[in-house]
């Protein structure tokens, strides 16, 4: 039995609707977690603390870097967990059985992140990828050149210090999940500024976390097994 501390946060926009919010978290009660929720606002600068309905935290931050800056000032903020659970709003908890097979797989020393949905599209070589579809322009550098999103990604991962390594293969945004130690030798998450920039977040915390020579894992064989998502097919595929 986990007797180590968890902290579910959930990442929520200030303009969505508010009841998936209040559905996810209601779901989760029943878990041996604390919970978060943070809020990503465009009427603040800085950071504001609330309380959710029935004493849950709530963190009111400015709206930077989508939900990946959410779970990161998340962490910033509680950095003391020895598991750490983000989710999207729009998660919604598909088996009770959360605990403890999350907890049993972050145990696995040479696991360092789970997730339930990996990208299947992008497990493939850089250079493969580099020449389909996903590989769409995305902007003109200084010189006028045109930037593909291979190239902007692999670019945005260096510049944060990060290797591209040799496959785009990454996990969603969508639900993650740490031990606290690898959060801590990873330093959090890097922040975008643009969709692009994001899209490129996400995939770096992927390979940040197998720069360490750790693996990235889907939380189960099926897709969305443990959350499944408003906006996905449950196969993985793409979205409904």
């Amino acid at each position: 039995m986990h007797k180590k501390k968890t902290l579910i946060t959930i990442s929520h926009y200030q303009s969505r609707p508010k009841k998936p919010l209040f559905d996810l978290v209601s779901s989760l009660r029943d878990q041996d977690c604390d919970l978060l929720v943070v809020v990503n606002s465009d009427a603040v600068n800085g950071i504001e603390h609330f309380e959710f309905p029935n004493c849950i935290e709530c963190v009111v931050r400015a709206n930077t870097g989508m939900n990946i800056g959410s779970w990161d000032c998340a962490f910033k903020l509680f950095p003391t967990y020895d598991y750490y659970i983000f989710l999207q709003d729009e998660c919604i908890l598909n088996n009770h059985k959360l605990f403890p097979a999350y907890l049993d797989k972050l145990d696995n020393k040479n696991i360092g992140m789970i997730g339930d949905s990996t990208n299947p599209k992008w497990n493939r070589s850089w250079n493969d990828i580099s020449k389909t579809q996903l590989n769409y322009i995305v902007g003109k550098d200084e010189l006028g050149n045109s930037v593909s999103r291979v190239d902007y990604y692999q670019a945005k991962m260096r510049g944060w210090g990060i290797s591209p390594g040799l496959t785009g293969n990454h996990l969603r945004a969508l639900s993650w999940a740490f031990a606290g130690d690898t959060l801590h030798k990873i330093n959090g998450f890097p922040i975008g500024n643009s969709k692009e920039e994001c899209i490129a977040a996400e995939i770096s915390v992927s390979k940040s976390v197998e720069q360490l020579g750790l693996y990235i894992e889907q939380a189960h064989s099926h897709p969305f097994h443990f959350f499944r998502h408003s906006e996905w097919r449950l196969d993985g595929m793409g979205k409904i």
